[in-house]
């Protein structure tokens, strides 16, 4: 999770100072206060899954924006690489596969979600569209209030600028792939 958690560090600040933004501006136009922030740029903290979505929503860029490394020509991986990626639920794990990047307009994740365990996502903003594959188990994937129960080798695609909710109702883990596209439209 170090590498993340660096990466998030350089990128937050990269981008602050690109865009030349104080500390102050940005926490007024993300929503999270200007000691989180500072604490995030110095690697002092490492955020949750919330705060990187409010920072990504508040400077208009995709959520992996802040997740990327530098890109080789060639990686093989492991879906578990590193560690996963922090949420205020527990039970619901999330490992970055693939990062965003302008040139590809989507980011892929490896997701895992124990039994009983309910998840409330947030809008992603601008045009993105979310298809999840499942891969074990079986989840139930609310969109706009109207459930769907999506099993093992099943996928579901929708728009994700809509309040969605993740829920495995089953007694075993929820093994998926996660792909956010964005679209120019």
């Amino acid at each position: 999770m170090k590498q993340t958690e660096d990466n998030i560090s350089t990128n937050l600040k990269k981008l602050r100072e690109r865009n030349s933004l104080t500390l102050d501006k940005l926490s007024e136009i993300t929503g999270v206060s200007k000691s989180m922030l500072r604490q995030i740029e110095i690697k002092k903290s490492n955020p949750t899954i919330s705060t990187i979505w409010k920072i990504a929503n508040g400077l208009k860029i995709p959520f992996t924006s802040l997740l990327e490394g530098d890109r080789n020509e060639v990686k093989i991986g492991n879906f578990k690489e590193e560690l996963p990626l922090k949420g205020e639920t527990e039970g619901y794990r999330l490992f970055p596969i693939i990062p965003f990047s302008p040139e590809k307009a989507f980011e892929i994740y490896y997701v895992e979600i124990d039994k009983n365990t309910q998840l409330n996502a947030e809008s992603h903003g601008g045009n993105a569209e979310e298809s999840v594959f499942i891969l074990e188990g079986e989840l139930t994937i609310a969109v706009s209030d109207e459930e769907h129960s999506i099993k093992a080798n099943e996928y579901i695609t929708f728009n994700a600028n809509q309040s969605h909710r993740y829920q495995n109702q089953k007694e075993e883990m929820v093994a998926a792939l996660m792909v956010i596209s964005y679209m120019a439209y």
